[in-house]
């Protein structure tokens, strides 16, 4: 599992499928580039946080998976089964 931030917004990301909402936030799949990605995103928290409290967040964040084997068990054990 490669793990990236994105320091752009949501939507400049193409082919998400959302996986599950919660508190905060959402989790997304996509695949890019032959990889199997997973995207948190909890920026919908940002407008609760002070400016200088988000300089050193990262709230959005993108795991590459080889496999999509790989991302399902990730996503099983972090967040259950999507349902």
């Amino acid at each position: 599992m490669n793990n990236k931030t994105a320091n752009q917004s949501i939507d400049d990301l193409a082919g998400l499928t959302l996986f599950k909402r919660f508190e905060g936030g959402a989790v997304y799949t996509q695949e890019s580039n032959g990889k199997y990605c997973v995207v948190i995103d909890e920026s919908s928290i940002a407008s609760l946080l002070p400016p200088e409290e988000l300089d050193d967040m990262d709230l959005i964040k993108v795991l590459e998976f080889n496999t999509e084997q790989e991302r399902l068990v990730y996503l099983t054990a972090k967040f259950g089964k999507n349902r």
